[in-house]
């Protein structure tokens, strides 16, 4: 006669455990993976969407101005200065006024006349070059090239990440 037992025995525990076990190994190896992922992309994200502001920002201050103010401009740095002689809006007295842009601690700055210092770059990201080359073009027109290179500010090196900007913009201001 046979006995039906009813339960599980120990090594049925075992291999439940065991299958278990590298199930979960598995499962959060692919959890890690997927932040970190994740992780690099945000990243990624911020470090062109802050770029490509700050040289829009640039471009377009370029493109408005008179001219490039040489005595305060820095070209063919690495950490150069840009000086715009532009239009004046705010004074009828003036007929133009500056803007200026340079890099600070990893911060890049503009600053008009007679206002205050305005970082136009996001603490999430660090400014590593900021060059500026000027561009004297037939009959006295002029361009400035830009080159910016934009680090992701992190200390965890899986997650750094650098895109460098190039862009040549004429001033139509002097035109």
């Amino acid at each position: 006669v046979f006995r039906s037992q009813k339960g599980i025995s120990l090594v049925e525990v075992v291999i439940y455990v065991a299958l278990l076990g590298v199930m979960a190994i598995f499962l959060s190896n692919f959890l890690i993976h997927t932040v970190n992922t994740y992780n690099r992309a945000r990243a990624e994200r911020e470090v062109i969407s802050n770029g490509r502001l700050m040289l829009e920002t640039i471009n377009q201050s370029i493109a408005e101005s008179r001219g490039v103010y040489g005595p305060t401009s820095r070209f063919n740095q690495d950490f150069g200065q840009l000086a715009l002689v532009t239009f004046a809006t705010t004074t009828p007295e003036h007929s133009s006024m500056f803007v200026d842009f340079w890099v600070d601690n990893g911060r890049l700055f503009m600053r008009r006349e007679g206002g205050t210092a305005t970082s136009i770059s996001s603490v999430s990201v660090r400014v590593t070059k900021f060059r500026v080359e000027r561009i004297i073009q037939w009959i006295g027109r002029e361009a400035v090239k830009v080159t910016l290179q934009v680090d992701y500010n992190t200390s965890s090196p899986k997650f750094s990440t650098s895109v460098t900007l190039n862009s040549t913009t004429a001033l139509r201001g002097n035109y």
